[in-house]
């Protein structure tokens, strides 16, 4: 064995020892007696569509749905990066929100009820979210929400009609160094199973392509990526999941793994990735975008407002966005290298706020609800981050309409006269992630 591949070998069994035990992790204490619940969560009276744990056959139906593989989906996703564990209980640790907005329970509880009354019935989380607890913090919060807005021994008359869906949740598997076959995913798919509480994950999604990769350094790289989509297979093979798709994956990519899955009789459903109007151009977002309809894989959004950017507020952002808000210059990685430098031209994104509060204003909607309209409109499922009740219950207004021709062309050409796209900022670029040694970069092609 050459010094190089000692050397990678050796770096991954480090890595492994320090990464953190996804598969061991232990589920939160419950949120709090039912009493402080209601006072917490139920304001008012709710009736919930599709609770998570109990059938609402008297509830109405949502209309505006969109395809994964077979799956019907509200055509408005919802996010849970942002979920963390209750600090005062399970200590800091690297990765949690410094101001506790959706850190508890209760909250993420709150959201859930809001979600799920509103017919928001589509989550998305994945194993390495909330410092490894995303999953189970949203199995707790979805069947909490559930049990406190419907009551848990609510009934329903016999003569009802049919039961309604229960809430899609998707998650993603992580590629990384000392995951080295197929059987990987497998276990991971196992895990995330069992984190979820189901016997089948809605949709399982390898999260990036295979770009960690320590060893380049030393000139050796060990790319997965056609073994990892032979565990995905596994994983619908075995019955683990009921759809499968990618994430962050460019034309060429999707196409290669489109291929791959038609060799085993399996279709991709989905490919989540960065897209808004303010991310069509510049990174491929709209190619990747094309490549999917042209396959019959459904697009899913992630940064849909651009991190707030498309908000009434997107204008008055400070911090690491204000270059983008007001102009100027920024970085969506390490200050000191240039390559990572960002120029904004005066007024940042105020233009095309101001736009989005035109066409809102008319229409008696949010400027939050026609951006993420706008992508519903291009066929594309937008994933709004479930932070709080109020923000919900906004982002459930962008569906049941769309935007007209004319409404969109407006957009579009508003979009495109600032002359900038959205690119993340320091180490939460689009394009990359912080991997601990430094920040791994891709590109959809």
């Amino acid at each position: 064995m050459g010094k190089g591949k000692f050397l990678v070998i050796a770096l991954a069994l480090q890595c492994q020892a320090l990464a953190p035990k996804l598969d061991s992790r232990m589920r939160p204490p419950p949120a709090t007696d039912a009493a402080e619940l209601k006072n917490n969560i139920l304001a008012s009276p709710r009736t919930v569509r599709y609770p998570y744990t109990t059938d609402c056959p008297g509830c109405r139906d949502a209309t505006d749905t969109a395809r994964l593989g077979a799956l019907e989906v509200p055509s408005l996703a919802l996010g849970t990066i942002s979920w963390t564990p209750e600090k005062e209980k399970s200590g800091f640790r690297p990765g949690d929100r410094l101001d506790g907005k959706i850190g508890t329970a209760v909250a993420q509880a709150g959201v859930a009820a809001a979600a799920l009354e509103s017919g928001l019935t589509f989550f998305d989380t994945a194993e390495r979210y909330s410092v490894g607890v995303g999953e189970t913090l949203l199995a707790d919060a979805l069947a909490e929400g559930a049990e406190y807005a419907v009551g848990p021994k609510k009934t329903f008359p016999a003569a009802a009609a049919a039961p309604r869906p229960r809430p899609v949740v998707a998650t993603k598997f992580t590629p990384a160094p000392w995951r080295l076959g197929a059987e990987s995913v497998v276990a991971a798919c196992e895990a995330s199973r069992a984190r979820l509480g189901v016997d089948q994950i809605d949709l399982y999604q390898i999260h990036m392509p295979d770009i960690v990769q320590p060893g380049a350094a030393f000139g050796y790289v060990d790319i997965k990526d056609e073994e990892y989509w032979l565990g995905l297979a596994r994983c619908k093979e075995l019955g683990l999941v009921k759809e499968i798709g990618v994430s962050n994956y460019g034309p060429t990519l999707l196409r290669r793994c489109a291929a791959f899955m038609k060799t085993r009789g399996h279709r991709l459903a989905s490919n989540q990735i960065h897209y808004s109007l303010l991310a069509r151009k510049v990174g491929g977002n709209q190619a990747a975008v094309d490549a999917a309809n042209e396959l019959g894989i459904t697009t899913l959004a992630y940064y849909p407002l651009a991190m707030g950017l498309l908000t009434e507020k997107g204008p008055e952002r400070t911090g690491a966005l204000e270059h983008y808000a007001k102009g100027g210059a920024g970085y969506i990685g390490v200050p000191w290298l240039e390559k990572n430098k960002v120029e904004v031209p005066a007024g940042g994104v105020a233009p095309l706020v101001d736009e989005l509060k035109r066409v809102a204003d008319a229409r008696g909607k949010t400027v939050t609800q026609v951006a993420l309209n706008w992508i519903i409109g291009s066929g594309v499922v937008p994933i709004a981050g479930a932070t709080t009740e109020a923000y919900v219950r906004d982002a459930a207004g962008a569906v049941g309409w769309r935007l007209s021709g004319d409404e969109r062309a407006s957009l579009e050409a508003a979009a495109d006269s600032l002359g900038f796209e959205f690119q993340g900022t320091f180490f939460k670029r689009v394009d990359g992630k912080f991997v601990g040694y430094g920040v791994e970069e891709w590109s959809l092609d």
